[in-house]
């Protein structure tokens, strides 16, 4: 059965196919935005930013608490299948993951819960731009994402967004 299950999945995942990659399936539990534990192993979500719960959007609003509720909400207790590869030392696990049918990286980022990485997979940034278009999840807060630490927007920054927060950072 395993034989018939990697071919397929392999066909689901975006980007390049993960050669001798390693399959871990499961139920899932949400640790926050692109980690998740599917079984026993926690997985990075390949190709995702992380959105931790110390997210603030616009005037001040915890969009970070409010999007890993709602992907706790939507994902914690469903079968996940992920396929991936294990770190050097064994201590992470970073996978595509697969909802049945559904990639669970881009489901997360069509519906503007999360942020594309830079080396994400084309469906993955498009996905991404078209939740900043629809203005959908994170993005319908405007203004910027504040992360604490963040350095200070320039006042250019500010001023295109129209906030003067003493950290932010801008995630489209």
């Amino acid at each position: 059965m395993l034989k018939i299950i990697v071919p397929v999945m392999a066909l689901a995942v975006p980007g390049s196919v993960l050669a001798g990659g390693t399959v871990v399936s499961g139920p899932a539990r949400v640790l926050d935005g692109a980690r998740i534990v599917v079984g026993d192993t926690v997985v990075r979500l390949r190709g995702l930013e992380s959105v931790n719960e110390d997210l603030y959007c616009g005037e001040g609003f915890a969009c970070g608490r409010w999007a890993v509720g709602e992907l706790k909400a939507r994902y914690d207790g469903r079968l996940l299948s992920c396929l991936g590869h294990f770190a050097q030392d064994g201590a992470e696990f970073t996978a595509f993951c697969l909802d049945g049918r559904d990639d669970l990286g881009a489901a997360i980022l069509r519906s503007g819960l999360g942020f594309a990485t830079l080396d994400a997979p084309a469906e993955y940034r498009d996905a991404s731009h078209r939740a900043v278009r629809l203005r959908v999840g994170l993005r319908a807060f405007g203004g910027a994402v504040l992360m604490p630490g963040a350095q200070a927007p320039t006042p250019d920054v500010q001023a295109t967004f129209g906030n003067n927060f003493s950290h932010a950072l801008i995630i489209l």
